[in-house]
């Protein structure tokens, strides 16, 4: 039997990063991982406030913006916010602002 999922069950993949949506509302939220499986960053929709942390909820802020919805993306800003969210995740990353001072070499 074929079953159906709900659109926020299914996975999003935005560069090469997967968008487990772990919440479709109040907040929308997802947890990102990178193409080895390992969580790399955390997004929340909440209060019409939109936040990126690295690795996960808690750690390092790396993008933040007010949206439309509040617990929810207006349709019209959803992609745009999760792939400038994404992009952050990236420029963290590659610019290597997770290793600590005494470890750049």
């Amino acid at each position: 039997m074929d079953k159906k999922h709900k659109m926020w069950e299914k996975a999003i993949m935005i560069h090469g990063y997967r968008l487990q949506q772990t919440c479709s509302a109040c907040p929308e939220q997802y947890d990102v991982f990178d193409c080895l499986g390992n969580q790399v960053a955390y997004f929340r929709l909440r209060h019409g406030l939109f936040r990126a942390e690295v690795p996960d909820v808690g750690g390092d802020f790396v993008y933040g913006a007010y949206t439309n919805g509040d617990g929810v993306f207006a349709e019209n800003e959803r992609v745009q916010e999760l792939t400038n969210a994404i992009l952050k995740v990236q420029e963290y990353y590659i610019n290597g602002k997770w290793r600590e001072e005494d470890d750049i070499e």
